[in-house]
């Protein structure tokens, strides 16, 4: 593993819970408290009382540099190790985890140990003091925050490692690059990209009220946040519901320098995106998703957009985020169809791009529904890196991005004859069923009954008969990926192969239906 620097004042557990953590990664412990001892040949106390505290932190100093240098696991800082500017910028890039403690706390677990010098006299003073003016540098170098105050240190193992197992993906081009940040705790980031914001208006629904409340309160002193609550689903993305945002971020006198936040799903998301969009040109805008579907699909990519009587999607605007937080956590309470639906998305980046994530499904459909299992982290990163390599070719679909519709235009067909009344990944999953009929019926690779398989072992459609031919056909034909009066299709020349066609006709897109639904 990498190295991972464990912070915090006198008393916080840096040594106890930094060497559980190694034990638990599998890795090896080292503390630079010890590193300095060694040098030395003297206990710290005695480099105090000796030397002077000058001397000890250029020793620290030293001590850090080289551990920071040669060690690969975990690595305990002394608690005014921070003090240093020169150790702060080493930190930078290095996973910092800082072990908060209350006063009470600190001083009881520091009578227990009296071997520190800075606490010989006044401990409960001083610790006050160390306390106040180290909190702002712990903060400025970590990267996760935990709480020791009154757990144990299996516990806050297990939530430092989860919190660790974080995986980036960077998406956008050169010019528009932004994280997605994949794991448990990422909520707690957004602090993280606030920019200048001197107010943030969280967009959500009624189902996501509670998460909204915590994004507000992990806001700054100074920094206000606005509460906007959104109709729920599809019937939340609407020009009037975009106007009404844009009225209350009037009133609220949200500036260029503000932000957007969008807790939600992938209506959410796509509503937020629109109005920060919009919003004087241009605001900006971090997404929250709190479903699956929404973590792979809508929340990251750029495209915003709202609904309209002639169909989905059909004005919006190209606006990428600031960064995407898929907090996994926010998995854990979804229904097992609002599951699966979400990795329809995931399947289908399989087929176009990443075959690795087909064989993850089908080696077991079980785990990929189970929120808690590792394997969801592994096929949300894989779909995500498959659209982050797509977008940043083609930001605004001129032409590659196309092939993430695959699927999508008998999809699309199918949510604007039901209302909108179909979760998007079931008609995902039917309109990949279509996509890989006419890839047969056109000469391509047949993938049909793999892509049928893969799909029900995830308890998804894949049959449609809910529309007549002429509807479907009349809707297809005002998807976004047409140019003129030519319809365009993705298809696949082979498994990961796919192609944009404006060649299928229309005796075989009729029979891709006929076959869809026999």
């Amino acid at each position: 593993m990498s190295l991972v620097v464990i912070v915090g004042p006198p008393g916080s557990g840096k040594t106890t819970v930094g060497r559980a953590l190694a034990e638990a990664l599998g890795a090896d412990f080292r503390d630079a408290d010890a590193d300095i001892v060694a040098t030395a040949g003297k206990p710290i106390a005695d480099i105090f009382v000796d030397d002077g505290e000058e001397h000890f932190r250029a020793l620290e100093r030293e001590a850090v540099r080289r551990a920071v240098a040669e060690h690969d696991g975990v690595l305990a800082l002394g608690g005014g190790a921070v003090l240093a500017e020169s150790t702060r910028k080493l930190l930078a890039d290095v996973p910092v985890v800082h072990l908060r403690v209350d006063l009470a706390e600190a001083v009881r677990r520091n009578e227990i140990d009296k071997g520190r010098p800075l606490l010989a006299v006044n401990p409960r003073a001083t610790l006050r003091r160390l306390l106040e003016e180290r909190l702002p540098l712990y903060r400025e170098v970590a990267d996760i925050e935990v709480d020791t105050t009154g757990r144990d240190v299996a516990d806050l193992t297990a939530e430092i490692a989860a919190k660790l197992a974080v995986r980036t993906v960077v998406v956008g081009d050169a010019e528009t690059p932004y994280p997605v940040l994949i794991g448990r705790g990422m909520v707690d980031r957004l602090p993280e990209f606030l920019g200048k914001a001197a107010r943030v208006a969280v967009l959500h629904t009624e189902s996501t009220a509670l998460l909204a409340e915590r994004v507000g309160a992990l806001l700054p002193d100074g920094v206000e946040a606005t509460l906007m609550e959104l109709p729920d689903a599809e019937d939340g993305k609407t020009v009037a519901v975009a106007e009404q945002c844009w009225d209350a971020l009037g009133a609220e006198g949200f500036t260029r320098t503000d932000l957007v936040v969008g807790v939600g799903g992938g209506a959410v998301t796509d509503l937020a995106g629109f109005v920060a969009a919009c919003w004087l040109r241009g605001v900006a805008v971090v997404h929250v998703p709190t479903s699956l579907l929404g973590a792979v699909d809508a929340a990251v990519g750029g495209k915003t957009g709202v609904n309209t009587a002639a169909g989905k999607n059909l004005v919006g605007a190209f606006h990428p985020p600031r960064a995407v937080l898929v907090d996994l956590d926010n998995f854990a309470t979804l229904p097992r169809r609002d599951l699966a639906a979400g990795l329809a998305e995931v399947v289908k980046a399989g087929f176009i791009a990443d075959p690795v994530i087909l064989d993850l499904v089908e080696r077991d459909p079980e785990a990929a529904l189970d929120a808690a299992n590792p394997v969801v982290a592994e096929l949300v990163e894989r779909a995500i890196a498959v659209k982050a390599e797509v977008v940043a070719s083609d930001l605004k679909e001129g032409g590659l991005r196309a092939i993430l519709n695959y699927g999508h235009t008998f999809a699309h067909a199918i949510e604007k004859l039901e209302k909108y009344r179909w979760r998007h990944g079931d008609a995902v999953a039917v309109g990949m069923v279509y996509a890989a009929h006419l890839n047969a019926i056109t000469g391509r690779v047949d993938l049909v009954d793999r892509t049928k398989a893969v799909l029900e072992s995830l308890g998804l459609p894949t049959a449609y008969e809910g529309g007549r031919w002429d509807d479907l056909l009349q809707v297809m034909k005002i998807d976004k990926k047409n140019t003129g009066a030519t319809q365009r299709f993705v298809l696949l020349d082979a498994l990961a192969a796919p192609v944009v066609v404006d060649d299928v006709t229309a005796a075989q897109q009729r029979e891709a239906y006929e076959r869809l639904t026999a």
